[in-house]
């Protein structure tokens, strides 16, 4: 009947109002109260506050969806952390229209966390290892948490704050053990095991978890 608004569409005729009054329900259900039975006339005036509508539908869509949020946990710093033990985040998402604001805003939060953690902890290691980068940027990458070019740039992905910090430093140290050695010779790991005695397992435990 009314093809252009995808929410349930009930319709009450009441004979002895003067006005049409359209409301919108809690679980997002379009009711009409109105003395007019012609159908077309009635489209008519859907059509003229479809914005109104598609803003409230809007609105209760997104309480919806921050009410499930709450319940959701995120992975952080190599625990499964509930959501409601991160204020500042919630205070965040609070914002969000829709899942691509969601994402958007869970990458910003690794991201922040990032800059707050990292800088201290590569400086760390490069000062150990006697290396120095010529550049330390912080990016998120979808298929690998780290890399170091031939300039001496070394690039971190951001979404490892979601990792342990045990796998954080490993791939740190990785990445600057790449200024000495482009390669993954023996070289290259035995450097890296002069720091992290470790370095086979957490490689290993590394490779086992899903990047994002």
């Amino acid at each position: 009947m009314f093809n252009h608004l995808t929410s349930p569409i009930t319709i009450h005729y009441r004979p002895r109002n003067r006005n049409t009054y359209i409301t919108i329900t809690h679980n997002a259900e379009v009711c009409v109260r109105t003395p007019i039975k012609d159908e077309r006339r009635i489209r008519i005036l859907l059509r003229e506050r479809e914005g109104w509508i598609h803003s409230k539908l809007s609105a209760i869509a997104s309480r919806q969806q921050q009410h499930h949020i709450l319940g959701e946990s995120i992975r952080f710093r190599g625990e499964c952390v509930a959501l409601l033990q991160l204020p500042q985040l919630i205070k965040t998402l609070e914002k969000a229209k829709n899942s691509i604001d969601i994402e958007k805003y869970y990458h910003h939060f690794y991201k922040n966390e990032a800059l707050l953690t990292l800088p201290s902890r590569v400086s760390h290691y490069a000062r150990k290892m006697n290396l120095h980068p010529k550049e330390i940027r912080f990016k998120k990458m979808r298929r690998r948490w780290g890399s170091c070019s031939s300039e001496g740039i070394v690039t971190l992905n951001t979404m490892m704050m979601q990792l342990a910090y045990e796998h954080i430093d490993y791939i740190i140290v990785h990445e600057l053990a790449h200024l000495r050695h482009m390669n993954h010779s023996k070289e290259f790991h035995a450097l890296v095991r002069t720091i992290l005695e470790n370095e086979r397992g957490l490689r290993r435990e590394l490779k086992e978890i899903r990047i994002g």
